[in-house]
């Protein structure tokens, strides 16, 4: 099946890479990384490692799983030196891909012992097939330098966690239409990402296919009502089967199964584009817009007082903060004009004092870094910030006082 992987890998996956690339400077930061690793595990020091604690699936023994897991880069067209796999003695309900940084040596794909209980060997086609995803993706590319550079999670920039939580979540599906090229059917996949979810047997339910994707599209559609978004690396399965289901439909799959070249698929777009805006962060009701509206034109206001260009740290601060409210704000950012801030302020925060009084003081602080940010006090700026506070959001001219010195005391760093 000669297929070019990088049709197969969203559009903006890709797109959120390079402006990682260009923040962070992966290829630089990777690297270093790369040197070291390969000066910690010379040789064949790795495999040895992974060969003393793991059960390496030698073909001797390996059986149907090793027919399996070879049979798939033949139907992928790797070359079976490219990729080791390994077995792990552990019950937990997953399998990993591990990219060398020596590219002469083979990747590693690991399968744990409780996936190989619960799954077919069907189902672990699809899975197999995933993982080969995130090497032939390059994901720990991106991946690995983050976690260096933030080796605690929550330490994260608001805003680079979530484009970071974005990027995770769609890099996923990439891989599942790897999965499915692996095991070339699509209840399979459905059935795989359906136990992955939930770790049910088929001796205990009547897992059909009409009966799984019954209860994605009811999952779904509760999902658009109720939107969540949650901290983990695997978007919502109901998800990645409406992303999979999306794909076998597609024409790009008819493509793939004629042997014919991916071309451009917009429909297949238009169906994803769906699927996706439940993924990203957005504003969640009425309330989140307004204050959204507010911050971002209040926050513009205050950057530009007295200044002529904005200073990349107020307005690195004020895109974290944005962030709260929408995954990508400098698309939202970039649609105000200086001349009409100061209308769709006036505007959001009027209705937030009717509907949600007791969001003002949360605003103001909100705001407030914006005029120390840069570790330089100017005076316009702070007294537009205590006209928005006052007349703006209504509050008390000596409480403002007293917030602008406590963030004086705690945020002004001078000479620092």
């Amino acid at each position: 099946m000669e297929v070019d992987f990088g049709k197969l890998q969203l559009t903006e996956e890709k797109t959120l890479e390079s402006f990682f690339e260009e923040s962070i400077n992966l290829k630089l930061i990777n690297s270093l990384i790369i040197a070291k690793e390969k000066e910690n595990f010379r040789g064949n020091e790795l495999s040895s490692y992974f060969k003393g604690y793991l059960l390496p699936l030698y073909k001797d023994f390996g059986g149907e799983l090793f027919a399996r897991c070879h049979g798939i880069l033949d139907r992928l067209e790797i070359d079976s030196s490219m990729i080791e796999f390994y077995i792990s003695n552990t019950p937990e309900f997953n399998c990993s891909s591990i990219n060398i940084p020596d590219k002469a040596k083979p990747d590693i794909i690991v399968i744990n012992r409780g996936l190989l209980e619960k799954l077919s060997l069907d189902e672990m086609e699809f899975v197999i097939g995933h993982e080969i995803g995130h090497i032939l993706f390059g994901h720990s590319y991106v991946t690995k330098a983050i976690q260096y550079v933030y080796p605690e999670y929550e330490k994260l920039p608001p805003f680079l966690m979530k484009l970071y939580e974005v990027w995770r979540k769609l890099a996923e599906i990439s891989c599942d239409r790897i999965g499915l090229l692996a095991c070339n059917d699509y209840e399979v996949s459905v059935r795989a990402l359906f136990k992955l979810s939930s770790g049910l047997e088929d001796n205990y339910f009547n897992l059909t296919t009409e009966n799984m994707l019954s209860i994605t599209d009811k999952a779904f559609e509760e999902m658009k009502e109720n939107p969540s978004y949650l901290n983990i690396s695997h978007p919502a399965n109901p998800l990645r089967i409406k992303a999979i289901k999306a794909f076998y439909n597609s024409e790009s799959w008819k493509r793939i199964s004629e042997g014919k070249d991916v071309d451009k698929d917009e429909s297949l777009e238009k169906e994803m584009e769906n699927i996706k805006s439940h993924i990203r962060r957005a504003p969640l009701n009425e309330l989140e817009t307004l204050e959204l509206q507010f911050i971002s034109s209040a926050g513009l206001i205050l950057m530009l007082a007295d200044k002529e260009e904005i200073e990349e740290k107020e307005h690195t601060y004020l895109i974290n903060i944005l962030s709260e409210y929408i995954h990508w704000p400098q698309e939202y950012f970039s649609t105000l004009t200086e001349g009409a801030v100061v209308k769709k302020m006036q505007e959001a925060v009027k209705t937030i004092k009717e509907k949600a009084p007791w969001k003002t003081r949360q605003l103001a602080g909100k705001l407030l870094p914006i005029i120390i940010r840069d570790n330089k006090l100017y005076d316009n700026e702070v007294n537009i910030y205590i006209k928005i506070c006052v007349e703006e959001l209504g509050i008390n001219i000596s409480e403002v006082v007293d917030s602008i010195l406590a963030g004086i005391r705690q945020m002004y760093s001078p000479l620092s």
